[in-house]
């Protein structure tokens, strides 16, 4: 069996995820398509990766031809090219400060970039295999990445030492992140858990239940629970402190790439390759909403800043925007000519960033009035 681990395009073994490979358009009526108000051009291959700076005057992208790109984000200008890997770049960052960018790369390093001048900074070595996850910590002191190598690694930012490797895991690792507190580590890991490790200490928990590979964890805005999405087409609901399983989340049909809680800690929204996005009450586990509307597999799921608005992005090459109350399909954004990896709000929620197999991003602007 083969196992190719890369944002969006995966090839799953032992759960009940397929690649999704289809020319399947979009399904939205006339009246509620738009197009982009900017295309970044550029790229040479798949554009995986994407995400706003702090500010949102700048659009980041990372590419399968091995670099990552900084537009502006009024003109769509390039205004940097990062160059200097030799594989692909998985995942990207920006500094809370907004001054640099970090970028994860199949060529088994991370790099740290300038993101006035878009000058390497710094090399960090030591994965021996493909990195696909990369942050920064809350207060931009450390960098966190996680790769194919079972190893997730944390990083000084001003010196570029290791200051600490996580350990454990039997498989590779999708993802790493920082409690909110900036304490503790958080990973999810094709070997089917979670693991929650203490800085400057060493294991706390591991999260066990689930039958498929883990694809994402992430901890609650308050830090005191985990949740995780599987492709055994769950999610859980952890104590971070206990291990204890508070709830397993049924209804999808399919995988689940993604699982994140709203801003309040109280509901969770979901992602998955049975082509609906899901809204689910935290204290009952229970499916309160279907987002319906794509054709193919849902890769990412990301709400507003009011948590009214839900939006999706997937393999039939279209974005969407949701009402939250209602589960209406307010807008269906067009225009890539391929799978869409990744989307992202702009911090100040007007806009949407999205990137896609088709070696394009795009800015669309939100208006569901």
């Amino acid at each position: 069996m083969t196992t190719r681990v890369a944002p969006g395009r995966l090839i799953h073994t032992g759960g009940s995820v397929a690649d999704t490979l289809s020319s399947a358009p979009a399904q939205g009526s006339p009246r509620d398509v738009s197009f982009p108000t900017m295309v970044l051009g550029g790229h040479t291959e798949a554009v995986c990766t994407t995400a706003w700076s702090k500010d949102g005057t700048k659009a980041l992208t990372g590419s399968e031809d091995m670099t990552a790109k900084v537009f502006d984000a009024q003109t769509g200008h390039c205004l940097q090219t990062l160059v200097g890997h030799e594989g692909s770049i998985l995942g990207l960052g920006a500094s809370p400060d907004g001054t640099r960018v970090v970028t994860a790369s199949g060529d088994r390093t991370v790099r740290m970039w300038n993101l006035a001048n878009g000058r390497c900074m710094r090399i960090f070595e030591g994965h021996t295999g493909q990195v696909f996850s990369v942050c920064f910590s809350p207060d931009g002191s450390q960098v966190l990445t996680a790769g194919g190598d079972r190893t997730a690694r944390l990083w000084s930012a001003n010196s570029g030492e290791l200051l600490q490797k996580f350990s454990g895991h039997t498989a590779a690792l999708y993802t790493a992140v920082f409690s909110p507190d900036g304490r503790r580590v958080l990973t999810a890991s094709h070997d089917k858990t979670a693991r929650l490790f203490r800085i400057g200490a060493g294991l706390e928990q591991t999260f066990i239940g689930h039958a498929a590979h883990v694809y994402r964890a992430v901890f609650s805005p308050d830090g005191s629970k985990v949740l995780t999405a599987s492709a055994d087409k769950t999610a859980r609901l952890f104590d971070s402190e206990t291990g204890t399983c508070l709830q397993v989340m049924c209804g999808h049909q399919e995988g689940l790439y993604m699982a994140i809680f709203t801003d309040d800690g109280q509901q969770v929204l979901t992602a998955s390759a049975d082509t609906t996005a899901g809204l689910f009450d935290v204290a009952s586990g229970r499916l309160v909403r279907i987002f319906a509307g794509h054709s193919l597999a849902v890769h990412t799921v990301g709400l507003s800043k009011d948590g009214k608005r839900v939006l999706t992005a997937a393999d039939d090459r279209s974005v969407r925007v949701f009402d939250v109350e209602t589960g209406d399909s307010l807008r269906c954004f067009e225009g890539h000519g391929d799978h869409v990896y990744s989307a992202c709000f702009s911090p100040n929620f007007t806009q949407v960033l999205a990137g896609a197999e088709d070696s394009t991003a795009k800015i669309f602007d939100v208006d569901v009035s």
